[in-house]
């Protein structure tokens, strides 16, 4: 790899900041430079080697972990990266690496059909198909787009978190330690490369929308609302998705509550306006997702466990001592490492005998300096500081059009009251996410009865990411009134003693059972750590301040009596910033940084030689399979290679039902298939099959190419993805599986739903069928019928599969599962499968509709434009 190669990512990361800084300087509100340079050095920290050295940010180490890549790891240590991420190799690069492929094609990326028997790529949301960050990314290789990704999913946190306190009154330096402690918590560093992560990357940013709509109410900031919106929509987690759009719907309340009688409707229907703009530009997406998502695993799992859970006992495991012993020990394994990160230990090191997994667990840890500040928020401060800050609806312009800059007016010199705006809102969300967290007696049940937040999976595991942001926020509160000089000591003494003795108790009362000495050093030494940064934070908010100096905004320079440094009109020593900054940064980066690990790029996917014998002999009207741990599901379409096996969350629940006995984990994320003999195989086109090595199957499988890296097999009898079976039964189960058991071929019969109850061909073989071409939405082929003939597929239809014999639409039904089967008419005729979702459709003419709308509410006419940036 060149220089230039390895240098261009973060180049191209570095203008893109650029163009961001400039851009927030010219129509939104400007950034300092010192700000700009304490971010840099923290994402130098996190990406420098992805950015500049052409590593890459992904586990890798899995790879050696799995045939046929097991020896190319034989060092002494663990192979590199954190193995936690698997999910990062199986699922989130395959589906960067397609999205990318089809793009550069020219194709829309509506249909993946090199996984399983074909899944919806656009419909599915984790594909991040329209994600704006992906799009962004996309003229650089996959290698380099998923470190630049995360760059970016952590530069806009920092930025507009930033923004979001300067417009509620907050000064520079309370705004800017808060952005590193949500841009650097540990929701968004331990989910980084999953797409869950973008919901805190735009989370600041919607919320920053709604602030400047209702304090200015300018074009430009209705439409960065609308972006903010569509962003959020497009980030493909909608668990995360519902609770940034809670947070999202108390700050708008918040913020109508405190606007003006005669200007809450103008705020309202600039929100409404620019949310269904939003809305409307995700709808590409959101549309052939909320089609698909009904007929996938995740909805059969959640419909499963919602009768389990009904049929249940509310007190179930907390009825005897003993059980409510029990249950009291995982609510407390659920809560302490949000605290103290590494309490129970860490797997990605070693043991780890939490609730979960340390990633999910100690994801709502946004370090010790702000875990301190926002329990000293929660205290009350003194009766005759009451009076409220003027930072509400309105301030911010008010403010503008004063001498003190763009800045609510807390920078000019007006006495801040003792709560600063939402700061209850996000003390009382942290105190309820701490509750979900917990998941008391009962709450499993009231979750469960509310229509909407019931579809979770994790029982809204994942609302650490407000947990995270709520405790920023509060702890920017609090240090601005230290900055201010309003801070009562009592509080920070009682909060500072209350959390050392948390963090000793902490550590020290959960060693491993089976092993106390279990990872005794980290644990040791972040406790260390977490009371060195307790102690340092203590003592800085101890310190008595002065108060704020008036002053206009950006009067930088050093003062030459004073030794201190005009921070924006307030004067703060140079070094109390910068040791602030150090102080939140360093720890976060110091826990948070090994969860994701650079890796050197030549571990990147390599075409092993069993890969590359079967890719020069695989054509692609059929597919290959790893049997065991071979050649993890999803990892073969990395090479362009078809397999019938997939790894995804929502993958067709049907699919799985009709191949379920040769899959030994049919409702897991990832397929593991067994049973190589079965006669399905033989339906899904199987020819080639990748074992480890010496691994032998029975006959009639033929061992084709042997190394020490893995075995490949072929298989005979492998049916091309379109087939003319030579009978057919009708199959009058609700079930595909039983109608498939008997059969020994799937050439020779086969199992519909509709047309005669019986049928056989009378002459086979005077029919014959010409593959043409397929592309991944569109498959070519054509007929030539002595008789009426059934057409049979591998294909997966989810309804939006079409067929065209002659060029004109032709009625298709289902065959042996939920694949796509047309019954054709004797004579010869080219048939089209074509996949066409009318959701795509929609979404797209809604798409356009709303930038139309845009247009006309926000683009101002020729005459208006040179006094548009004075809105």
């Amino acid at each position: 790899m060149s220089v230039l190669a390895m240098l261009a990512p973060g180049l191209y990361v570095a203008l893109l900041a650029v163009v961001l800084a400039a851009t927030l300087r010219r129509w939104f509100d400007p950034i300092p430079g010192r700000c700009w340079l304490a971010w840099a050095a923290a994402l130098a920290v996190l990406f420098g080697a992805v950015l500049f050295a052409g590593r890459v940010l992904l586990p890798l180490g899995y790879l050696t972990e799995v045939p046929p890549y097991r020896l190319m790891w034989e060092g002494a240590g663990p192979p590199p990266g954190n193995l936690l991420q698997s999910d990062l190799i199986l699922q989130i690069t395959p589906w960067l690496a397609r999205v990318r492929a089809l793009f550069a094609a020219g194709e829309w990326p509506i249909w993946n059909h090199l996984v399983g028997a074909g899944e919806p790529l656009l419909g599915n949301p984790q594909s991040q198909a329209l994600q704006p960050l992906v799009w962004l990314v996309l003229p650089f290789p996959v290698p380099a787009e998923v470190g630049m990704l995360a760059a970016l999913r952590v530069l806009l946190p920092l930025v507009f978190m930033y923004l979001l306190l300067r417009r509620r009154g907050l000064g520079e330096t309370a705004a800017l330690w808060a952005s590193l402690a949500f841009g650097l918590s540990g929701f968004l560093q331990l989910s980084l490369g999953w797409p869950l992560a973008g919901s805190a990357t735009f989370l600041p940013l919607l919320l920053y929308g709604l602030v400047l709509v209702a304090q200015r109410g300018a074009r430009r900031d209705a439409a960065l609302l609308a972006a903010a919106v569509a962003a959020a929509l497009l980030v493909g987690h909608p668990e995360t998705g519902l609770h940034v759009a809670l947070l999202g719907a108390l700050f708008a309340l918040s913020l109508l509550r405190a606007c003006p009688a005669g200007a809450r409707r103008r705020v309202l229907r600039d929100w409404l306006a620019a949310g269904a703009i939003g809305g409307a530009l995700a709808a590409p997406v959101l549309l052939p997702a909320a089609a698909f998502i009904p007929q996938t695993a995740r909805v059969a799992i959640l419909r499963w466990r919602h009768a389990e859970i009904e049929r249940a006992d509310p007190l179930a495991g907390w009825r005897t001592p003993a059980e409510r012993a029990a249950s009291a020990r995982a609510l407390v394994a659920r809560l302490v490492p949000n605290a103290a990160p590494n309490a129970y230990g860490n797997n990605r090191f070693g043991s780890y005998w939490g609730n979960r997994n340390i990633n999910e667990d100690a994801a709502g840890f946004a370090g010790t300096a702000a875990l301190l500040a926002c329990l000293v928020a929660c205290a009350r401060g003194p009766r005759r500081a009451a009076r409220r800050l003027a930072g509400g609806a309105g301030g911010a312009a008010a403010g503008e059009a004063g001498a003190a800059g763009p800045w609510a007016d807390g920078e000019t010199g007006v006495p801040g009251g003792w709560r600063f705006p939402e700061e209850r809102i996000v003390l009382a969300v942290a105190l309820a996410c701490l509750v979900v967290l917990a998941r008391p007696p009962g709450l499993i049940q009231l979750l469960e009865a509310l229509p909407v937040v019931r579809q979770s999976l994790s029982f809204h595991s994942r609302v650490s990411l407000l947990l995270d942001f709520c405790i920023a926020y509060a702890a920017g509160c609090t240090w601005e009134r230290w900055r201010r000089g309003r801070l009562p000591r009592l509080p920070v003494v009682a909060a500072a003693a209350a959390l050392a003795l948390l963090l000793v108790w902490a550590y020290q009362a959960h060693p491993n059972p089976r092993d106390p000495g279990a990872l005794a050093g980290l644990r040791h030494g972040t406790l260390a750590l977490q009371l060195a940064v307790l102690a340092a934070a203590a003592a800085g908010l101890l310190v008595r301040r002065r108060g704020v100096r008036q002053g206009g905004e950006g009067s930088g320079g050093m003062g030459a009596a004073t030794g201190a440094t005009e921070w924006s009109g307030e004067t703060v020593r140079g070094w109390q910033v910068w040791a602030g900054a150090a102080l939140v940064a360093g720890e976060l980066l110091a826990i948070h940084a090994p969860a994701n690990p650079p890796v050197l790029s030549a571990l990147y996917y390599p075409r092993m030689r069993p890969i590359a014998f079967i890719a020069e002999r695989l054509d692609p009207w059929h597919r290959m399979a790893g049997v065991g741990p071979a050649l993890r599901a999803n990892i073969p379409s990395i090479y362009g290679l078809a397999d019938p096996r997939s790894s995804n969350p929502i993958k067709p629940a049907a699919y799985l039902e009709a191949i379920g006995r040769i899959d030994a984990f049919p409702w897991r994320a990832t397929d593991g298939f067994v049973s190589v003999e079965d006669p399905l195989y033989g339906l899904l086109g199987v020819r080639w099959v990748m074992v480890e090595s010496k691994f032998r199957l029975p006959w009639p499988l033929r061992p084709a190419f042997r190394n020490a890296e893995a075995w490949v097999y072929e298989r005979p009898g492998a049916l091309a993805r379109l087939f003319l079976p030579a009978a057919s039964a009708r199959c009058g189960q609700a079930v595909w599986s039983p109608c498939t058991a008997g059969i020994a071929d799937f050439s020779a019969a086969a199992a519909v739903r509709g047309g005669p109850p019986s049928w056989a061909a009378s002459h086979p073989g005077a029919s014959s069928l010409d593959l043409i071409a397929l592309r991944p939405a569109e498959i070519r082929a054509h007929a030539r019928l002595a008789e009426p003939r059934l057409l049979a597929s591998s294909i997966y239809q989810d309804g939006s599969w079409k067929l065209l014999a002659g060029g004109r639409p032709h009625p298709t039904s289902l065959a042996n599962g939920p694949f796509v089967a047309a019954w054709l008419a004797a004579g010869e005729t080219t048939l089209d499968l074509l996949y066409r979702p009318a959701e795509l459709v929609a979404g797209l003419l809604s798409a356009a509709l709303a930038l139309a709308a845009a247009a006309a509410l926000w683009v101002p006419p020729p005459s208006h434009r040179r006094g548009a940036a004075g809105e």
